[in-house]
């Protein structure tokens, strides 16, 4: 388990957020030991400090995966500038968490959501129902398999799809990242107002209630 998100889990224990974040870690967890396996296996991997997949682009998530994002903004990094900026970043199709100086070009790397986690990292069904990996077309350097089609089992970018709808109450409905932690910030910063307990450990305890 991720600790980062693992921390935003126990400090959100006992609500239902909390236990809805639980079953997304949890998802997140087995994607990433899945497609690290598949990717290892058929010897793809992205190209050295690359993150142009992230550039001029925002990700549609949905709501739970919003609440993710959000929860660690607020609980684990307290980024209020950050924060800031995604609020008033409505309407852009740049998403506010690209980071190109990060080596993940990501701020919010252990909480990303699915698509995220699944571009060039496993594999899609065509339309036959066929499994199949098509390279990252930003793969310049060549570090992937142009095209393979599998007739064994594999991670499908579909198959988590369906797993993500049903930790989300069955809903297909997504939003852009920027409206859709925007909405999911005033959800975690009342419920993290009303639950105002402290953590059992040596970690701190944020008050990120400011912004």
């Amino acid at each position: 388990m991720n600790y980062e998100r693992d921390k935003v889990v126990r400090l959100l224990g006992g609500t239902y957020l909390g236990e809805s974040l639980a079953g997304l870690s949890a998802l997140y967890d087995q994607i990433e030991d899945e497609t690290n396996a598949f990717c290892t296996k058929y010897g793809i991997r992205c190209g050295e400090g690359c993150g142009t997949c992230c550039e001029h682009f925002m990700p549609d998530i949905t709501g739970l995966e919003a609440r993710m994002v959000a929860a660690y903004l607020l609980l684990i990094r307290n980024d209020l500038p950050l924060i800031d900026t995604l609020e008033h970043s409505l309407g852009s199709d740049h998403c506010p968490l690209f980071d190109p100086e990060n080596p993940h070009h990501c701020k919010v790397y252990a909480a990303r959501p699915l698509i995220c986690r699944l571009f060039g990292a496993c594999a899609s069904l065509s339309k036959d129902g066929v499994a199949e990996f098509r390279h990252c077309k930003y793969n310049a350097v060549k570090t992937m398999p142009g095209h393979l089609v599998f007739f064994e089992s594999v991670p499908v970018m579909s198959t988590y799809g369906i797993q993500l709808r049903a930790l989300d109450g069955g809903e297909g409905v997504v939003e852009d990242l920027s409206e859709a932690v925007t909405e999911a910030l005033s959800i975690v910063r009342l419920l993290w107002s009303l639950v105002g307990h402290t953590m059992d450990d040596d970690d701190s305890t944020p008050s990120p209630m400011a912004s």
